[in-house]
């Protein structure tokens, strides 16, 4: 497992069982609501949720409609909390890449706030074009960083930090992720704190 992968499983094992509570899950709440506020569902829709923490926006996102909810993290902890807050939802410890589902399997793939911790994000985006079904789609929510601080963070904090953080990114090199695996409608849009993708297959 890559360094920065470590670091946050080991990171996201300490604050599993407090996380909504910590620091970083008070800043995610935003980015679940506006998630589980802007994608449309339909009856039998198979969704994954990578990196998925507790299982919250999956959480959110079974209300809305009867789906096929899974969910991916590398923490552990979170996958044991998950299970024990959403008995009725599939979670499983699995990394990012390579995505362990068949080709054109998924309709919706999510991943809230754990973006810039992948250390290999292009390879994560080929993963998502592949696994997608044909007019699936992958949503991202990750932190609004304006030009200074995103600067200061990726080239003086992330690399001495311990909390698995890699990269936070501008709109126009997230939409370049997702244009370079192939989707061929991508849509980035800033609100507030966060940072938010549509790719469409």
């Amino acid at each position: 497992m890559r360094q920065k992968t470590e670091e946050s499983r080991i990171a996201y094992n300490q604050i599993a069982f407090q996380y909504d509570t910590s620091r970083e899950g008070r800043y995610t709440e935003f980015h679940i609501k506006e998630l589980s506020d802007t994608i449309d569902l339909s009856e039998g829709n198979v969704v994954l949720d990578v990196g998925c923490g507790n299982g919250s926006l999956l959480g959110e996102l079974s209300k809305k409609a009867k789906i096929d909810a899974n969910g991916i993290d590398i923490s552990e902890n979170m996958i044991h909390a998950a299970k024990m807050r959403y008995p009725e939802i599939k979670f499983d410890v699995k990394s990012c890449c390579p995505l362990g589902w068949e080709n054109e399997s998924i309709d919706i793939i999510t991943v809230c706030c754990a973006f810039h911790h992948f250390d290999a994000p292009q390879r994560f985006a080929n993963e998502c074009r592949r696994v997608l079904k044909t007019n699936g789609t992958v949503y991202i929510a990750d932190p609004n960083f304006g030009i200074a601080i995103r600067f200061f963070a990726n080239l003086f904090v992330f690399p001495l930090c311990k909390s698995g953080d890699v990269k936070v990114y501008s709109k126009n090199e997230l939409e370049k992720i997702f244009y370079n695996a192939g989707f061929k409608d991508v849509h980035v849009y800033k609100k507030e704190k966060g940072l938010f993708l549509s790719a469409k297959k």
